[in-house]
């Protein structure tokens, strides 16, 4: 009698575990808060989003914009809706933006460029106006603030993390040794000094880490490899 009561009570405590998952799931709602149309606004947005304090976003297109080449955006609440103003239009003279954008100690948006600028791409600060912008779109300044030329990594990828020191890291995924760097900018002297921290090559440490790298608490950084690895199928490292 005591077995057959259990295994009443464990079924129905599976049943009701699988009926509220279930709601759980059937009730989430997706909606869409801006569809990009492939001209001023920018095409293609792969780079994550950057949230500030008043709940704005903010993120970069790879294609498209008034220069061609991708656009750095805010996207801000308005009303029961979601209002787009592009912040920066790259040129083929940057290049085009790789990954989303993050903020620094000093409140300016820092990036990516994938390749222009010099073979290897290079990181970037924006900076809202110096002073107040009263038309419908303030465009920003683009500053590089260091040029990658592919002995010391090509490719740059987003996303950027600060230490507490205001010290940047990153990846590229070529350069080096051919198989990318993570890297560290500091600040010396009103530029950038880059310490290359790790060169990926063919072997089981994998290669191409396109995406960027994490702190833990301890200050180590986390990634991970497209490619390589003991399996051939990329890394986490």
């Amino acid at each position: 009698m005591r077995q057959s009561t259990r295994r009443i009570a464990v079924l129905f405590c599976c049943a009701f575990c699988l009926t509220v998952f279930t709601n759980i799931a059937q009730a989430q709602t997706l909606t869409v808060l801006y569809n990009f149309t492939g001209s001023n606004d920018g095409a293609l947005p792969v780079g994550g989003l950057t949230m500030d304090r008043a709940g704005n976003f903010y993120g970069t297109t790879t294609y498209d914009g008034t220069g061609g080449h991708g656009t750095v955006f805010r996207l801000s609440r308005a009303g029961s809706g979601w209002v787009l103003t592009p912040l920066y239009s790259f040129t083929s003279a940057d290049g085009s933006p790789n990954g989303g954008v993050v903020f620094g100690p000093d409140g300016s948006l820092y990036g990516t460029i994938c390749c222009g600028t010099g073979y290897g791409g290079a990181v970037y600060r924006l900076q809202p106006p110096p002073t107040a912008c009263h038309s419908v779109i303030c465009p920003w300044t683009e500053t590089v603030i260091y040029t990658f030329n592919g002995a010391n990594g090509s490719g740059a990828n987003g996303p950027l993390v600060f230490d507490q020191a205001g010290n940047i890291y990153g990846t590229t995924f070529g350069g080096g040794q051919d198989g990318g760097v993570v890297y560290e900018l500091t600040p010396s002297n009103g530029g950038w000094t880059e310490s290359i921290l790790w060169y990926f090559g063919i072997e089981s440490g994998g290669y191409e880490p396109e995406s960027g790298v994490i702190f833990d608490r301890s200050g180590n950084l986390y990634g991970t490899t497209r490619e390589g690895g003991t399996g051939g199928g990329g890394t986490v490292y």
